[in-house]
């Protein structure tokens, strides 16, 4: 099998890859359109930092990463050297384990080994590896990744055979399994899982392919002595990197050979450990050479690495392999001392500096310092994808940040300039805000015709509210089906056991963000984080109505956005048979008259009927706990209600049908103070509320407050320009200043916090101040 074909199978929805070497260019090239062609579009690859960086220095920064897919760096006391790819899908899984980077030549050009696990319904077994293979990514991914839980989460929701697990994660050392899944881990080094594995059957032979070596073969010597020191044969190309064979002399029982004929004149690149025992053929495959810092892993400040174990009939692993003639190829004499030579004449490559970590999401772009640097740093420099520059942005302390606005140009990668005149390997930037629409898996039926809604409405209407009840139900009927279907009766082992994270008060979660701010880190995303809940896909149409996010998300550059005379109220509110079609208006503008036609007035009491719903909703809340998601029905229902209110002055376009005021309780300054009392009223909005620990958590905290305040504001206008409304304006003017002092207790934790909340009410007036035709803007900055 060529590797790269395997990228092409469909059915898979998510793919999680690790590699030392990362080839941008081929990886782009190759298994990335074959995999997004197929289907599979949640897509994170973890590699080696010092390697990513010395690419990105000599090649340039990828085109697609941090927008369509995510790129991690990872680290380990040694080199991250690990290549898996794991393949899921919602009743199917492929991990493939071997010795290929994601690179050209690991690709297509070097003679690689890999082996495979497949989960189907028919072998569940097979999905412990899998757990077991993510507990172990979730290792190396830093803690503070913004995007790797939101990946996870998004695998596990759409293959239910990850949520099970009725069966013991832990590693099998008892020695007579046919197969085992092996990595370093922290209770048990790569060469004793191995040991383990073969169990106590006699080892007779050892077979080692390796392309490097240690100078003194301690790996070799390691290997040997934990089965016995065997009969051992080592196979090479001698093309390749040359090998220690002065060290041959003090190891008894070796021979070298060379098998570079069955390279088929590429570089032999394959790892693998066969061991003949008496009653099996033993046979470990990976990404591990024979060294000692691959074989003795992180305890000793080695490599991170991966491999398989597989059991087979005594005498068969050769032949299969390929291998059965190698003994032909004996190396002697006076080719010893010139693959000496070879090997002594190595180099490696210079290190590069790393430049940290830059993170886009909601027009802020947030830079964390790398672990160390040769200097301190001084500026970054920013570039779009065609490596144009854009902007410069100070350093000043560990995290500081930049402002992008929705319309402008968004970057791609910086470099960091530091103090001394040294520069950084350019840094991608992980955006956040595209992330969050192009890894969507793909959905089918009914869900995803309603997740569809919300991402590609460009008008506020009463449809956005029925979508996000069905999609809530939706949520509600899979949670149900999680509880039925996966009893956790068994505990997880240490390294597979996903963090246990409970869900905070507001108090609570503010002393813990002013805690991440003291030290400098981002409160960060964890894995219980709900990113593609209902809720939050309507919390992102909100804000692309706004233009808190750039319109170029999923081609939405080319919608217009401000088409918002072209709505059909029909869809929300059925015409009758014999309705002669009065108030069917087609007219740009209504003259003056507040009066109505009998259908604009029968639609405008749905909107009547979608506030007293909500308070009935609320009403049920009472003593509850309830979660942000409650607060972006609210919002959304205000910001609904706004889209359809007429000016206090003017003419109105047919979609304005919330008068200023009419006895018939309909007018649109009175909706927003009833949705307002349910902030202080029933669902005591933030008296009772929890937060998950989720940096999105808290920016919609944030959104309800700008809206809520810039509501209020509006409404008060509204009234006062009304003699017969002036009866709502004392109970709006208590709203508004009880909103008040909370939202200035509320954004004296971080100025970032006001910086936000003041976008946002900015973007309201964009939005909605000229088409209300209030007397001044309302967005003003809340200060205490």
């Amino acid at each position: 099998m060529k590797y790269f074909e395997a990228f092409g199978e469909g059915g898979f929805h998510s793919a999680f890859m690790t590699t030392y070497a990362f080839g941008s260019l081929a990886f782009e090239d190759i298994p990335f359109p074959k995999l997004r062609g197929a289907g599979c579009r949640n897509i994170t690859v973890l590699a080696d930092r010092a390697m990513v960086n010395q690419a990105f220095s000599e090649f340039g920064p990828p085109r697609f990463a941090g927008t369509s897919y995510h790129l991690v760096k990872a680290d380990a006391p040694g080199a991250f050297h690990p290549k898996i790819t794991m393949l899921i899908g919602e009743a199917k899984g492929r991990l493939i384990v071997g010795s290929a980077n994601l690179t050209a030549l690991g690709l297509g050009g070097n003679k690689e080994q890999i082996a495979s696990i497949s989960y189907s319904p028919d072998a569940p077994e097979s999905a412990k590896f899998f757990i077991s293979a993510l507990g172990y990514l979730r290792r190396y991914v830093p803690q503070d990744d913004p995007w790797f839980p939101i990946s996870l989460q998004r695998a596990t929701r759409s293959a239910p055979w990850l949520r099970d697990d009725d069966f013991d994660h832990a590693f099998d050392v008892n020695g007579t399994a046919d197969l085992n899944l092996l990595f370093d881990r922290p209770d048990i080094n790569f060469l004793d899982q191995i040991v383990a594995s073969i169990g106590d059957d006699p080892i007779e032979r050892l077979v080692v392919v390796s392309p490097y070596w240690d100078v003194r073969l301690e790996g070799l010597a390691r290997l040997r002595a934990a089965l016995e020191n065997p009969v051992t044969d080592i196979l090479i190309d001698s093309d390749a990197n040359g090998f220690p064979s002065s060290a041959l002399s003090g190891v008894s029982d070796t021979s070298l050979f060379d098998v570079r004929s069955h390279a088929e004149s590429r570089f032999l690149h394959a790892k693998l450990i066969i061991a003949h025992g008496q009653r099996w053929d033993h046979v470990i495959s990976g990404s591990m050479n024979c060294t000692f810092p691959a074989l003795m892993g992180p305890m000793i400040h080695g490599n991170a690495e991966a491999g398989i174990y597989k059991r087979v009939a005594r005498g068969v692993a050769l032949e299969a392999l390929g291998l059965a003639d190698y003994q032909n190829t004996r190396v002697e004499g006076a080719r010893l001392a010139d693959l000496q030579r070879s090997f002594e004449e190595a180099k490696t490559a210079e290190p590069t500096i790393d430049g940290g970590t830059l993170i886009l999401q909601s027009g802020k772009l947030s830079w964390t310092a790398p672990a160390s640097s040769p200097a301190a740093p001084a500026t970054i420099h920013l570039y779009d994808r065609d490596g144009l520059g854009l902007a410069e942005m100070e350093l000043e302390g560990r995290s500081p940040t930049y402002a992008i606005l929705p319309d402008a140009q968004r970057p791609k990668y910086g470099i960091v300039t530091f103090a001394d005149g040294a520069m950084s390997a350019p840094v991608q930037i992980v955006d956040l805000d595209y992330l969050e629409v192009t890894t969507l898996p793909a959905q089918r039926g009914r869900k995803r015709r309603l997740m569809d809604t919300l991402l590609e409405s460009i008008h506020e209407d009463l449809v956005l509210i029925e979508t996000l009840n069905q999609l809530e139900s939706l949520e509600e009927e899979d949670r149900a089906s999680r509880l039925d279907s996966t009893p956790r009766t068994k505990p997880q082992a240490a390294d597979a056991a996903p963090p246990v994270y409970e869900v905070l008060s507001y108090d609570e979660f503010i002393r813990a963000r002013t805690h991440a701010n003291v030290q400098g880190k981002s409160f960060g995303l964890y894995l219980n984080s709900r990113n593609d809940s209902a809720a939050s896909l309507m919390s992102a149409c909100l804000n692309q109505m706004i233009g808190m996010v750039g319109p170029d998300l999923r081609g939405m550059e080319d919608k217009d956005i401000d088409a918002l005379g072209a709505i059909d109220f029909r869809t929300t509110e059925p015409q009758p048979a014999d309705d002669n079609g009065s108030g069917d208006t087609r007219a740009d503008s209504l003259p003056q008259s507040r009066t109505l036609s009998a259908q604009t007035r029968a639609t405008a009491k749905k909107f009547q009927e979608a506030v007293t719903a909500f308070e009935t909703r609320c009403k049920a809340l009472v003593e509850k706990k309830i979660t942000t998601s409650e607060m972006v029905r609210l919002r959304a229902l205000m910001q609904i209600v706004l889209s359809h209110a007429q000016p206090i002055e003017g003419s109105f376009s047919p979609s304005q049908i919330l008068p200023v005021y009419t006895a018939e309780g309909h007018d649109w300054p009175r909706l927003i103070g009833r949705l307002l009392l349910q902030h202080f009223g029933a669902t005591r909005a933030l008296q009772n509320l929890t937060v998950e620990p989720d940096e999105s958590e808290q920016r919609r905290v944030l959104e309800y407050l700008a809206l809520s305040n810039w509501a209020a504001k509006a409404a008060h206008a509204a009234v006062l320009s009304h003699k017969k409304a002036a009866i709502l304006r004392v109970p709006l003017e208590r709203l508004i200043a009880a909103l008040t002092t909370q939202t200035q207790t509320i954004l004296s934790v971080l100025e970032d916090d006001r910086a936000y909340f003041d976008e946002i009410s900015g973007k309201l007036d964009a939005r909605f101040a000229d088409r209300l035709r209030l007397p001044m803007k309302v967005g003003v900055h809340v200060r205490p």
